[in-house]
């Protein structure tokens, strides 16, 4: 009896797990959608249609980006857009399983993931993990910080292909 019991037991947790990870509301749910939107609008303004309005209106006033080595206003977006990534051969890809959202309550949310980089022609992408402060009024859902962090030397970051 305790042997079938401990079975059914280890049965009904395994048959239960998928939907206790479905339920996770930083990879799940209208929040999680939201942003990953957010995140599909902000990229394909910078990186593939680079249009300046639509990439500026992503942004509060008072934002900033942060990449480890430098800090730059994202506001002058069309010095940001001059050079079009996609023009480049540039592409940005999500990390598929990366993306985590969390609430800041009375605020916002919090947005991290892994995305990498590649350029046509050219051996090999840089993935780096990424942070986004993101800030809601109402409907509206405001970048106000995002920080990119490279990959350490030797590093298996997710995506990497290591």
């Amino acid at each position: 009896m305790r042997t079938s019991t401990t079975l059914l037991a280890a049965a009904l947790l395994t048959l239960m797990a998928p939907a206790c990870l479905a339920e996770d509301p930083s990879r799940s749910g209208s929040l999680y959608d939201e942003l990953a939107l957010k995140d599909s609008e902000f990229f394909e303004a910078a990186f593939v249609t680079c249009d300046a309005e639509k990439f500026k209106a992503i942004f509060t006033a008072d934002d900033a980006f942060y990449y480890d080595r430098t800090s730059i206003s994202l506001m002058e977006a069309p010095r940001a857009t001059d050079s079009c990534p996609h023009d480049q051969g540039v592409t940005r890809t999500l990390v598929p399983g990366t993306l985590e959202v969390y609430p800041l309550k009375g605020y916002g949310a919090l947005q991290v993931g892994y995305h990498t980089f590649s350029r046509a022609g050219e051996r090999g992408t840089e993935t780096t993990r990424f942070v986004h402060l993101w800030n809601r009024v109402g409907t509206t859902w405001k970048l106000r910080r995002a920080y990119n962090h490279p990959p350490k030397p030797g590093a298996n970051y997710p995506g990497s292909g290591r």
